[in-house]
């Protein structure tokens, strides 16, 4: 009587199978990928950055327990965040400073609207003050400065706007909108339409 065999069950998968299913991903791929707006995502992720940066300036104000001066130079692409440890709303020499770059392909601009209605700038607000100062690449004459304070909060409302510098889509227009009463820092993003929309992160 012949041996009882059992058969064998196949694993894995053959050479055409593996190829049918690599040319399926593909074709998914090609569809999907011209959907994909990436530079939605880098503007999204260079926009955190520059909120995470005034969030530590903020708790930096309360740390020190004195105010902490962030002063925008809008043509070098830059902001200083400064410790105003004798409350004159200056920076002077003795006191620190650190210099904070925008991302490259990010710059600060003015955009066609603005969320809070005001007159379209690099930043709106009644918190903003204005002072001359000198920068790493220049002075700067009349720069919007915010306040935040050691209690938390800062100088008042404050809206920066940031852009592309390689495109004027509207989709690429971010507003950091600065709260007076918490220095909350909400990220605003600007549709295809012209319309402002909260970021929900």
């Amino acid at each position: 009587m012949p041996p009882f065999r059992t058969r064998r069950e196949r694993s894995g998968w053959t050479v055409i199978e593996l190829a049918i299913a690599l040319g399926l991903i593909g074709i998914l791929a090609a569809i999907a990928l011209p959907n994909i707006d990436f530079q939605r995502f880098r503007m999204d992720s260079q926009t955190r950055v520059i909120q995470n940066q005034i969030m530590g300036a903020q708790i930096r104000a309360v740390q020190i327990n004195a105010p902490v001066l962030l002063t925008f130079f809008f043509t070098q692409s830059q902001f200083r965040i400064a410790e105003d440890s004798n409350g004159n709303g200056l920076w002077q020499s003795y006191e620190k400073r650190n210099w904070r770059s925008l991302a490259e392909r990010m710059k600060f601009v003015i955009p066609p609207s603005t969320i809070d209605g005001a007159t379209p700038y690099y930043a709106t607000g009644p918190g903003l003050s204005y002072v001359n100062a000198s920068g790493a690449l220049g002075t700067c004459t009349s720069c919007p400065t915010l306040t935040l304070k050691p209690d938390g909060s800062s100088s008042g409302e404050v809206v920066v706007y940031v852009g592309s510098g390689q495109s004027a889509r509207k989709e690429d227009f971010r507003a950091l909108q600065v709260s007076g009463a918490t220095s909350k820092v909400r990220i605003w993003r600007m549709m295809s339409d012209g319309v402002w929309k909260e970021s929900n992160q």
